[in-house]
Protein backbone atom coordinates (compact mmCIF):
# COMPACT_ATOMS: atom_id res chain seq x y z
CA UNK A 1 0.00 0.00 0.00
CA UNK A 2 1.09 3.39 -1.11
CA UNK A 3 -1.62 6.18 0.40
CA UNK A 4 0.18 9.25 -0.55
CA UNK A 5 4.22 10.84 -2.69
CA UNK A 6 7.29 9.31 -0.76
CA UNK A 7 5.10 6.66 0.96
CA UNK A 8 4.64 8.31 4.46
CA UNK A 9 3.94 11.91 6.04
CA UNK A 10 7.91 11.89 6.71
CA UNK A 11 8.17 11.36 3.05
CA UNK A 12 11.37 9.03 3.18
CA UNK A 13 10.64 7.15 0.33
CA UNK A 14 11.04 3.81 2.07
CA UNK A 15 8.81 0.83 1.58
CA UNK A 16 8.04 -2.37 4.40
CA UNK A 17 7.93 -3.97 1.31
CA UNK A 18 10.60 -6.06 -0.66
CA UNK A 19 10.51 -4.90 -4.48
CA UNK A 20 11.41 -7.68 -7.61
CA UNK A 21 15.00 -8.29 -8.07
CA UNK A 22 15.01 -8.99 -11.37
CA UNK A 23 12.44 -6.94 -14.01
CA UNK A 24 11.40 -9.98 -15.91
CA UNK A 25 8.19 -8.94 -17.88
CA UNK A 26 5.77 -6.04 -18.32
CA UNK A 27 2.61 -7.27 -16.59
CA UNK A 28 0.47 -4.76 -17.98
CA UNK A 29 0.77 -1.13 -19.51
CA UNK A 30 -1.75 1.75 -19.83
CA UNK A 31 -1.38 4.22 -21.74
CA UNK A 32 -3.01 8.04 -21.29
CA UNK A 33 -3.50 10.83 -23.51
CA UNK A 34 -0.37 12.68 -22.49
CA UNK A 35 2.69 12.52 -20.54
CA UNK A 36 2.42 10.83 -17.32
CA UNK A 37 4.80 12.75 -14.21
CA UNK A 38 2.47 11.97 -11.14
CA UNK A 39 3.73 9.61 -8.79
CA UNK A 40 0.10 6.89 -8.19
CA UNK A 41 -1.01 6.18 -4.71
CA UNK A 42 -1.79 2.50 -4.45
CA UNK A 43 -4.30 1.63 -2.10
CA UNK A 44 -6.45 -2.15 -1.71
CA UNK A 45 -5.95 -2.88 -5.20
CA UNK A 46 -6.31 0.28 -7.14
CA UNK A 47 -4.10 2.69 -8.50
CA UNK A 48 -4.53 6.49 -8.57
CA UNK A 49 -2.20 8.50 -10.29
CA UNK A 50 -3.40 12.10 -12.46
CA UNK A 51 -2.11 12.43 -16.69
CA UNK A 52 -0.94 15.77 -18.00
CA UNK A 53 -4.34 14.64 -20.32
CA UNK A 54 -6.37 16.44 -17.94
CA UNK A 55 -7.90 13.23 -15.93
CA UNK A 56 -7.49 11.83 -12.73
CA UNK A 57 -7.12 7.92 -12.92
CA UNK A 58 -7.99 5.03 -11.46
CA UNK A 59 -7.01 1.69 -12.12
CA UNK A 60 -7.19 -1.88 -11.45
CA UNK A 61 -3.67 -2.63 -10.08
CA UNK A 62 -3.99 -6.41 -11.37
CA UNK A 63 -4.33 -5.46 -15.14
CA UNK A 64 -4.60 -1.68 -15.60
CA UNK A 65 -7.84 -1.67 -17.04
CA UNK A 66 -9.72 1.57 -15.58
CA UNK A 67 -12.57 1.42 -12.63
CA UNK A 68 -13.08 5.59 -13.44
CA UNK A 69 -11.36 8.59 -14.81
CA UNK A 70 -12.27 12.07 -13.96
CA UNK A 71 -11.54 15.00 -16.11
CA UNK A 72 -10.36 18.43 -14.80
CA UNK A 73 -9.60 19.99 -18.06
CA UNK A 74 -6.00 20.73 -17.56
CA UNK A 75 -2.73 18.70 -16.79
CA UNK A 76 -2.19 17.09 -13.71
CA UNK A 77 2.01 16.91 -12.32
CA UNK A 78 0.77 16.17 -8.75
CA UNK A 79 0.42 12.65 -7.18
CA UNK A 80 -2.36 12.00 -5.26
CA UNK A 81 -2.84 11.20 -1.35
CA UNK A 82 -5.74 8.75 -0.08
CA UNK A 83 -7.24 9.17 3.23
CA UNK A 84 -10.84 7.90 4.30
CA UNK A 85 -12.16 6.78 1.18
CA UNK A 86 -11.13 10.21 -0.79
CA UNK A 87 -8.48 11.11 -3.21
CA UNK A 88 -6.71 14.20 -3.26
CA UNK A 89 -4.68 15.80 -5.47
CA UNK A 90 -3.49 19.57 -7.21
CA UNK A 91 -4.09 20.08 -10.73
CA UNK A 92 -2.71 22.66 -13.38
CA UNK A 93 -6.29 24.72 -13.39
CA UNK A 94 -5.18 26.00 -9.91
CA UNK A 95 -7.89 23.73 -8.14
CA UNK A 96 -7.66 20.97 -5.14
CA UNK A 97 -9.55 18.33 -5.85
CA UNK A 98 -10.92 15.64 -3.32
CA UNK A 99 -12.68 12.74 -5.31
CA UNK A 100 -14.34 9.37 -3.95
CA UNK A 101 -11.92 7.49 -4.29
CA UNK A 102 -14.82 4.21 -5.35
CA UNK A 103 -16.16 6.31 -8.35
CA UNK A 104 -14.89 9.12 -9.14
CA UNK A 105 -17.09 11.67 -8.39
CA UNK A 106 -16.16 15.33 -6.63
CA UNK A 107 -16.51 15.62 -3.28
CA UNK A 108 -15.42 19.06 -2.86
CA UNK A 109 -12.54 21.07 -4.97
CA UNK A 110 -10.56 24.79 -3.92
CA UNK A 111 -9.27 26.85 -5.84
CA UNK A 112 -5.57 28.75 -5.08
CA UNK A 113 -3.90 31.00 -6.36
CA UNK A 114 -1.93 29.64 -8.57
CA UNK A 115 -1.33 26.11 -10.11
CA UNK A 116 -0.89 23.00 -8.00
CA UNK A 117 2.15 20.79 -9.18
CA UNK A 118 2.92 19.71 -5.72
CA UNK A 119 1.40 16.83 -3.85
CA UNK A 120 -0.52 16.71 -0.85
CA UNK A 121 -0.15 15.66 3.11
CA UNK A 122 -3.20 14.36 4.59
CA UNK A 123 -3.22 14.10 8.77
CA UNK A 124 -5.74 14.04 11.39
CA UNK A 125 -8.73 15.63 8.71
CA UNK A 126 -6.39 18.46 7.21
CA UNK A 127 -5.03 18.35 3.63
CA UNK A 128 -1.78 20.21 3.69
CA UNK A 129 -0.64 21.37 -0.05
CA UNK A 130 1.12 24.59 -1.49
CA UNK A 131 0.36 26.43 -4.69
CA UNK A 132 2.78 28.24 -7.53
CA UNK A 133 1.39 31.28 -5.78
CA UNK A 134 3.46 31.47 -2.62
CA UNK A 135 1.51 29.52 -0.25
CA UNK A 136 0.94 26.53 1.77
CA UNK A 137 -2.55 26.01 2.82
CA UNK A 138 -3.99 23.74 5.46
CA UNK A 139 -7.54 22.79 4.63
CA UNK A 140 -10.55 20.74 6.32
CA UNK A 141 -9.94 17.33 4.75
CA UNK A 142 -13.98 16.81 4.73
CA UNK A 143 -14.99 20.39 2.71
CA UNK A 144 -11.83 22.32 1.71
CA UNK A 145 -12.57 25.09 4.03
CA UNK A 146 -9.31 27.15 4.55
CA UNK A 147 -8.08 26.39 8.33
CA UNK A 148 -4.66 28.74 7.61
CA UNK A 149 -2.44 29.56 4.94
CA UNK A 150 1.43 31.00 5.12
CA UNK A 151 2.98 33.14 2.36
CA UNK A 152 6.37 32.31 1.62
CA UNK A 153 8.91 35.56 0.94
CA UNK A 154 7.06 38.29 -1.84
CA UNK A 155 8.48 37.98 -5.64
CA UNK A 156 8.32 36.41 -8.93
CA UNK A 157 8.22 32.93 -8.96
CA UNK A 158 8.21 32.23 -5.31
CA UNK A 159 6.02 28.94 -5.77
CA UNK A 160 6.00 25.90 -3.24
CA UNK A 161 7.13 22.98 -5.87
CA UNK A 162 8.07 21.25 -2.64
CA UNK A 163 5.46 18.76 -1.58
CA UNK A 164 5.49 19.14 2.61
CA UNK A 165 6.79 16.79 4.97
CA UNK A 166 5.46 16.42 8.27
CA UNK A 167 6.92 14.94 11.48
CA UNK A 168 6.44 15.92 15.61
CA UNK A 169 3.77 18.56 14.67
CA UNK A 170 5.72 20.37 12.21
CA UNK A 171 5.36 20.83 8.56
CA UNK A 172 8.61 21.24 6.45
CA UNK A 173 8.90 22.38 2.64
CA UNK A 174 11.28 24.04 0.08
CA UNK A 175 10.17 27.26 -1.73
CA UNK A 176 11.45 28.43 -5.15
CA UNK A 177 12.46 31.38 -2.51
CA UNK A 178 15.51 29.27 -2.25
CA UNK A 179 14.16 28.63 1.31
CA UNK A 180 13.61 25.71 3.57
CA UNK A 181 10.22 26.31 5.80
CA UNK A 182 9.18 24.93 9.07
CA UNK A 183 5.96 25.58 9.92
CA UNK A 184 3.66 24.54 13.24
CA UNK A 185 1.62 22.14 11.78
CA UNK A 186 -1.78 23.52 13.96
CA UNK A 187 -1.57 27.47 12.96
CA UNK A 188 1.10 27.82 10.50
CA UNK A 189 3.24 29.83 12.21
CA UNK A 190 7.04 29.97 11.41
CA UNK A 191 9.64 28.34 13.75
CA UNK A 192 12.19 28.32 11.20
CA UNK A 193 13.71 29.08 7.55
CA UNK A 194 16.46 28.13 6.10
CA UNK A 195 18.14 29.92 2.84
CA UNK A 196 19.74 27.81 0.56
CA UNK A 197 21.67 29.26 -3.03
CA UNK A 198 18.83 28.75 -5.36
CA UNK A 199 15.22 28.05 -6.35
CA UNK A 200 13.97 24.59 -4.10
CA UNK A 201 11.45 22.29 -5.83
CA UNK A 202 12.39 18.85 -4.34
CA UNK A 203 10.85 17.79 -1.15
CA UNK A 204 12.34 17.13 2.33
CA UNK A 205 12.56 13.93 3.92
CA UNK A 206 12.77 14.06 7.90
CA UNK A 207 14.50 11.26 9.57
CA UNK A 208 17.53 10.55 12.56
CA UNK A 209 15.79 14.40 13.73
CA UNK A 210 17.14 15.55 10.30
CA UNK A 211 15.73 17.57 7.56
CA UNK A 212 16.88 16.34 4.04
CA UNK A 213 16.62 18.33 1.31
CA UNK A 214 17.86 19.16 -2.47
CA UNK A 215 18.06 22.49 -4.16
CA UNK A 216 18.82 23.70 -7.73
CA UNK A 217 22.15 25.36 -6.47
CA UNK A 218 23.52 21.52 -6.26
CA UNK A 219 23.74 20.97 -2.59
CA UNK A 220 21.93 18.36 -1.04
CA UNK A 221 21.47 19.57 2.37
CA UNK A 222 20.78 17.82 6.40
CA UNK A 223 19.52 20.62 9.05
CA UNK A 224 18.42 19.82 12.37
CA UNK A 225 14.79 19.56 12.74
CA UNK A 226 14.93 21.50 15.75
CA UNK A 227 16.31 24.59 14.78
CA UNK A 228 16.88 24.44 10.87
CA UNK A 229 20.83 24.79 11.42
CA UNK A 230 22.86 22.96 9.09
CA UNK A 231 24.72 19.91 9.61
CA UNK A 232 26.21 18.98 6.60
CA UNK A 233 25.96 19.58 2.86
CA UNK A 234 26.50 17.93 0.14
CA UNK A 235 27.60 19.29 -3.38
CA UNK A 236 26.52 17.42 -7.06
CA UNK A 237 27.27 19.28 -10.44
CA UNK A 238 23.51 19.05 -10.90
CA UNK A 239 20.24 20.14 -8.79
CA UNK A 240 19.92 17.87 -5.93
CA UNK A 241 16.67 15.99 -5.80
CA UNK A 242 14.15 15.36 -3.69
CA UNK A 243 15.93 12.21 -1.56
CA UNK A 244 14.64 8.78 0.20
CA UNK A 245 15.96 7.82 3.80
CA UNK A 246 17.24 4.59 5.36
CA UNK A 247 18.61 4.48 8.64
CA UNK A 248 22.01 4.84 8.18
CA UNK A 249 21.51 6.12 4.33
CA UNK A 250 20.19 8.99 1.85
CA UNK A 251 19.83 8.31 -1.36
CA UNK A 252 19.15 10.63 -4.09
CA UNK A 253 19.30 11.68 -7.82
CA UNK A 254 21.19 14.64 -9.53
CA UNK A 255 20.90 16.56 -12.84
CA UNK A 256 24.16 16.04 -12.96
CA UNK A 257 23.11 11.86 -14.32
CA UNK A 258 24.15 10.28 -10.69
CA UNK A 259 22.23 8.27 -8.17
CA UNK A 260 23.98 8.99 -4.80
CA UNK A 261 24.32 7.11 -1.33
CA UNK A 262 25.76 9.01 1.64
CA UNK A 263 25.95 8.59 4.99
CA UNK A 264 22.76 10.14 6.73
CA UNK A 265 24.94 11.02 9.75
CA UNK A 266 28.30 12.89 8.21
CA UNK A 267 27.19 13.25 4.70
CA UNK A 268 30.42 11.42 3.54
CA UNK A 269 29.86 9.65 -0.14
CA UNK A 270 29.22 6.24 0.18
CA UNK A 271 28.51 5.04 -3.68
CA UNK A 272 27.51 6.91 -6.94
CA UNK A 273 25.92 5.18 -9.86
CA UNK A 274 25.72 7.33 -13.39
CA UNK A 275 22.75 6.93 -15.64
CA UNK A 276 22.64 8.01 -19.10
CA UNK A 277 20.32 11.40 -18.47
CA UNK A 278 19.37 13.97 -15.76
CA UNK A 279 17.70 12.75 -12.71
CA UNK A 280 14.19 14.62 -11.74
CA UNK A 281 12.21 11.80 -10.15
CA UNK A 282 12.89 10.60 -6.20
CA UNK A 283 14.05 6.75 -5.55
CA UNK A 284 12.16 4.49 -3.20
CA UNK A 285 13.52 2.33 -1.39
CA UNK A 286 12.03 -1.62 -1.33
CA UNK A 287 15.54 -3.64 -0.36
CA UNK A 288 16.86 -2.25 -3.26
CA UNK A 289 16.79 1.15 -4.64
CA UNK A 290 14.73 2.35 -7.16
CA UNK A 291 15.06 5.28 -9.93
CA UNK A 292 14.08 6.55 -12.96
CA UNK A 293 16.07 8.64 -15.45
CA UNK A 294 15.96 10.91 -18.04
CA UNK A 295 17.26 8.53 -20.30
CA UNK A 296 13.91 6.49 -20.33
CA UNK A 297 15.18 3.55 -17.66
CA UNK A 298 14.24 2.77 -14.31
CA UNK A 299 16.94 1.24 -12.29
CA UNK A 300 17.25 -0.81 -9.27
CA UNK A 301 20.21 -0.76 -7.68
CA UNK A 302 21.95 -2.49 -4.72
CA UNK A 303 21.31 -0.27 -1.12
CA UNK A 304 24.95 -1.14 -0.53
CA UNK A 305 27.42 -1.31 -3.19
CA UNK A 306 24.98 0.93 -5.85
CA UNK A 307 26.03 -1.95 -8.40
CA UNK A 308 22.89 -2.17 -10.97
CA UNK A 309 20.73 -4.98 -10.59
CA UNK A 310 18.20 -4.23 -13.47
CA UNK A 311 17.41 -1.47 -15.39
CA UNK A 312 14.00 -1.31 -17.42
CA UNK A 313 13.16 1.16 -20.79
CA UNK A 314 10.34 2.90 -20.97
CA UNK A 315 9.88 5.25 -24.44
CA UNK A 316 11.16 8.74 -22.90
CA UNK A 317 11.42 10.21 -19.72
CA UNK A 318 10.95 9.49 -16.39
CA UNK A 319 10.45 12.20 -13.56
CA UNK A 320 8.21 9.95 -10.92
CA UNK A 321 8.98 7.38 -8.40
CA UNK A 322 8.69 3.96 -8.61
CA UNK A 323 6.22 2.04 -6.20
CA UNK A 324 5.50 -1.13 -4.88
CA UNK A 325 2.88 -3.57 -4.84
CA UNK A 326 3.21 -7.42 -4.11
CA UNK A 327 5.84 -8.67 -6.71
CA UNK A 328 5.04 -5.66 -8.60
CA UNK A 329 6.83 -2.65 -9.52
CA UNK A 330 4.60 -0.07 -10.96
CA UNK A 331 6.21 3.46 -12.71
CA UNK A 332 5.06 6.13 -14.79
CA UNK A 333 6.73 7.65 -17.78
CA UNK A 334 6.16 10.84 -20.23
CA UNK A 335 5.61 8.39 -23.10
CA UNK A 336 2.50 8.79 -21.77
CA UNK A 337 2.37 4.98 -20.17
CA UNK A 338 2.06 3.64 -16.51
CA UNK A 339 3.87 0.16 -16.85
CA UNK A 340 3.49 -2.86 -14.27
CA UNK A 341 6.82 -5.16 -14.00
CA UNK A 342 7.00 -8.41 -12.69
Amino acid sequence: MSKMYRGNLARTGEYNIKGISEAKKVLWKFTTGDKISSTPALVDGRLYFGGQDGFIYSLNASNGTVIWKYETGHGLLSSPAYENGIIYIGCHDGFIYALNAQNGSVVWKCQTGGHVDCSPAVENGIVYIGSCYRSLYALNAENGELIWEYKTKNGKNNGVWSSPAINDGRIYFGSMDHNVYALDKTNGDLIWRFETGDMIHPTPAVANGMVYIGSEDGNLYALFEKNGSLEWKYKTNGCAGTPAVTKNTVYFGSHDFNVYALDAINGNLKWKYATNGEIYGAPSVAGDVYIGSFDHNVYALDVVTGSRKWKFETGFFIVSTPIHGDGVVYVTSRDNSIYALV
